[in-house]
This record gives structure tokens, sequence and C-alpha cells, in this order.
């Protein structure tokens, strides 16, 4: 049976910038990586469209008594499942990364995905809809602010 780090070891892995959450080199399955921020393209998107409107997957919604308080997980991210709803057709970023590569690999991939397709807020993309936070997130990450 895998065990997580001791705490000690995953503060200095945050301190170093490196965020290594695997569990013996395999994905702990945390969701530290799910954002709902992600570099998709349109075969991406169309891809994802058809795959949740087949298997008939519902957007995930974390409960807040703030109506406008920002979910910045992935809404295909279970929290039950502690799993991707998605799974087979992920965005190729989800596929790529691993927070146990070395940080310049990380910040490497990180800006080949921005720089060949545009960020897009999964949440209001799939389920059509966002917060006003979000709204003004999304504006400042597409440089409009």
């Amino acid at each position: 049976m895998n065990k997580l780090k001791p705490i000690a070891e995953m503060i200095a892995d945050m301190e170093s910038g490196v965020f290594d959450f695997t569990v013996d080199g395999k994905c702990s399955g945390c969701g530290q990586c799910c954002s709902n921020y992600l570099p998709v393209g349109q075969s991406e998107v169309d891809k994802i469209r058809r795959y949740i409107k087949k298997h008939g997957v519902r957007e995930v919604t974390r409960v807040s008594p703030h109506k406008d308080l920002v979910d910045m997980v992935c809404p295909f991210r279970s929290d039950v499942e502690g799993k991707c709803l998605i799974y087979p057709v992920r965005p190729a970023i989800c596929k790529d990364f691993r927070c146990d590569k070395p940080r310049k690999k990380i910040v490497a991939d990180k800006a080949k995905y921005h720089g060949k397709y545009s960020v897009v807020n999964m949440r209001h993309e799939f389920f059509g809809h966002e917060t006003g936070y979000e709204a003004l997130l999304q504006a400042m990450l597409m440089g409009g602010i």
C-alpha cells in the first residue's frame, strides 16, 4: 500500500517549487493539478463534448455558502471517486502533466500548451456558466485587464 509523503517532505518540495504529490512515483489522485482553466484546442473541446453527451457526464459542483466563490477545480474532477470523469478524452496538457517532473520540464510544458492553445474556462465552456469573479479572473488571464 502506498503511503503519502511526510508533511516535512511536502513542505520542502513546495519551498523548492516542485509540488510533488506523487506516491512512490505514481499519481496519488489528489487533484491538485485539476484546474478549471486549461489551454485546450478546439478539437479537444469537440471530443470532450461528444464524450460527455454520450456518457451523460455531469458537472461536479462544490457547494459553498458564498455564491461568488471561485471554484478553481475542473468540473470533471470527481472528489468522491478521486478521478477524472473524462479521463479517456482529457486534454493533452492533462495527459502530459506529472507533478514529479523537474521544474524546468513543467515550466516548458506549460509554455508549450499556453503558446499553442487559448485558455478555456472548462466550467463555462461545457456547462455555460461562471460566477462574476470567474468572469473577472478569465479577463485577467486573457490579458483583458
